[in-house]
């Protein structure tokens, strides 16, 4: 026997499960459920109580232990091993009232045990309390609920705005340095493309979701925010600026942990000048990314040529397996016609 999907819905109105083969037990147990105002849901066995469980589900289960073919304790675990109705309280009703049949309802997950022959006052109090404490329990989860998707809103908010700034920032940089005026335009799209491209390759294809592009397009935006504290009248170091930069967004962080956002524009910031045959996989797969798209819109940006796109496309062929991954660069020499310049 088994619990199949359930099919119904949740009603406004508490409903209790009544399930006992006594059918005077039954209709005793029906009128003092009605009398609390509840709906009561009889079966006369096991398999009639599953039946009504997929199409309905009760808020509180009364439960006799001795049943034929399926007990009240393997109908009880049953319940219990369902995501779908294992929080539903169940109250086991049975004239085996030892301390072994007891804990063994207990430790199957029941919430209370009534002592047949039951008087109707006792279970009036019992089932009240099971379902106040029910009703207590689903209010506490939906106010969860609630405050999670509220935090996580405003989390969002602030790491939106905080990622509005931090673009703003980087442009106000590049143009200090004297970058072309698409030059982070150009990263972020083209690291978007490339991004989204390596989904063709089966060691990233699960690894590459939605929000992992959509970071990859703002984030690849700060590669080279620590070039503020460049001196221009030193030789360039881009150690000394890719340092700088993470220092930075470390210090906005304060004793925040880092979201997916941060940790991504970190290490961009920090590897995206690292080649490939110093590290490896090790290098994270954003920052090896960005080392490709920024290279290639400065090679574009620098050509003499003729051609530039080409003598840049020929430049990035160049350096796979040493400045670049070779499995990026073979993918980046695919699509690279789709990129912006």
């Amino acid at each position: 026997m088994k619990l199949d999907i359930f099919e119904g819905g949740v009603s406004s109105q508490p409903h209790v499960l009544i399930v006992d083969d006594m059918e005077i037990n039954v209709e005793i147990l029906t009128d003092i459920i009605k009398e609390l105002g509840y709906i009561p849901l009889p079966a006369g066995n096991a398999e009639k109580a599953l039946s009504i469980v997929r199409q309905v589900l009760p808020q509180l289960i009364l439960l006799d232990v001795s049943m034929p073919d399926v007990d009240g304790y393997e109908f009880c675990a049953l319940l219990k091993r369902n995501p779908v109705t294992r929080d539903i309280p169940v109250i086991f009703i049975s004239a085996m009232n030892s301390m072994e049949d007891k804990l063994k309802g207990l430790e199957l997950g029941a919430t209370d045990f009534i002592t047949k022959p039951f008087e109707a006052t006792e279970v009036t109090m019992r089932v009240k309390n099971q379902m106040e404490n029910y009703r207590m329990k689903q209010e506490l989860e939906t106010f969860n609920h609630r405050l999670h998707k509220m935090l996580t809103e405003q989390a969002r908010k602030s790491e939106d705005e905080k990622q509005e700034i931090l673009s703003s920032l980087a442009q106000l940089i590049a143009e200090k340095c004297g970058e072309s005026p698409r030059h982070l335009e150009n990263i972020s799209y083209n690291s978007r493309i490339l991004t989204q491209s390596l989904q063709l390759l089966p060691a990233y294809e699960t690894k590459i979701t939605e929000d992992f592009i959509y970071i990859m397009e703002a984030a690849s935006k700060l590669h080279d925010i620590g070039r503020l504290w460049d001196d221009p009248a030193a030789p360039a170091d881009p150690l000394l600026h890719t340092e700088a930069g993470a220092a930075v967004l470390k210090s906005l962080l304060h004793s925040e942990q880092p979201g997916e956002f941060m940790e991504t524009a970190l290490a961009i910031i920090r590897f995206h000048h690292t080649d490939w045959q110093e590290a490896q996989d090790k290098i994270p797969l954003a920052a090896r990314i960005v080392r490709i798209t920024d290279d290639f819109d400065r090679f574009i940006t620098a050509s003499e040529s003729q051609d530039p796109l080409a003598e840049s496309i020929q430049k990035i062929k160049a350096g796979s397996a040493t400045a670049y991954d070779p499995r990026l660069t073979e993918i980046f020499l695919k699509i690279h016609r789709q990129l912006h310049i």
